[in-house]
């Protein structure tokens, strides 16, 4: 099998990282989080190593490496075969597009646009539709124009099947499917970026929604709060909406009561 990178690309809020977790808990891949956020003008530390006050193993000297060699030095020191990045933006995986030691592959994650809205209702930040929507129409053109090996995913497909969704993806990948990936809490994983996915295993981690994350850690659950505490004259809007009738519609998907479905 090649040496794969695969970027997760997605809007914000849609489980990324939780899904770039699942991935790089199998015994042939390595999660690197958020990696692009190691080359900002202020870089984020592995999380695990600094809470744990070592110098981290793979990233210890990350300043001196250039964004696009990143992946194949982080293939190099694990001797894994599979590298898992969720990055998220279309902006990242642009400057690794030049890299050619490596097989690059995408997978496009696509959640409920009221779930996302939930998720910014709940941090009183300003519920943006039209963010959303050229978010992913950003990824859907980068992925086309650039004929781009890749993999549409909806949250609700991880959610509620996933055993299927990620023995699916790990034989588009080139593994075999480890049931023992969905436990990712039980894995060290090295990289930057922290949310609530990443409470499972950060001890001193507390995220803002820290009562739902300490009721559900080291759980499988599938997060639902949006159907209770979405504000009704938001969801309305979302769904009814002309413009993203048409771009559900461009992806086969519509909504269903518990988030974006396929048409059967």
């Amino acid at each position: 099998m090649d040496n794969t990178v695969v970027f997760i690309l997605s809007a914000n809020y849609s489980g990324s990282t939780w899904l770039a977790l699942l991935l790089g808990s199998h015994s042939q891949a390595f999660y690197v989080g958020e990696l692009n956020k190691m080359f900002h003008e202020l870089p984020m530390p592995c999380r695990w190593c600094e809470e744990r006050g070592v110098a981290c193993p793979i990233f210890h000297d990350v300043a001196a490496v250039k964004a696009r060699h990143i992946h194949e030095l982080v293939l190099q020191r694990t001797g894994k075969k599979v590298v898992v990045d969720n990055s998220k933006t279309v902006s990242w995986s642009k400057k690794i597009l030049g890299a050619n030691q490596f097989r690059r592959k995408y997978v496009h994650l696509l959640r409920d646009p009221r779930a996302i809205a939930y998720s910014l209702q709940m941090r009183e930040r300003p519920i943006d539709l039209d963010d959303w929507l050229n978010k992913n129409n950003e990824i859907r053109e980068f992925l086309r124009d650039n004929q781009l090996e890749h993999f549409l995913l909806t949250y609700n497909d991880l959610a509620e099947n996933t055993d299927a969704a990620l023995a699916e993806l790990c034989s588009w990948l080139g593994i075999v499917y480890e049931p023992s990936q969905k436990e990712y809490w039980n894995f060290a994983h090295h990289g930057p970026g922290r949310n609530g996915a990443t409470a499972a295993f950060l001890e001193n981690y507390v995220p803002s929604d820290n009562q739902f994350y300490a009721e559900t850690k080291r759980t499988q659950f599938h997060d639902l709060r949006w159907k209770e505490n979405l504000n009704p004259s938001t969801c309305d809007m979302i769904v009814n909406a002309p413009k993203m009738k048409i771009f559900l519609q461009e992806f086969a998907l519509k909504f269903s009561e518990t988030g974006l479905a396929r048409f059967k």
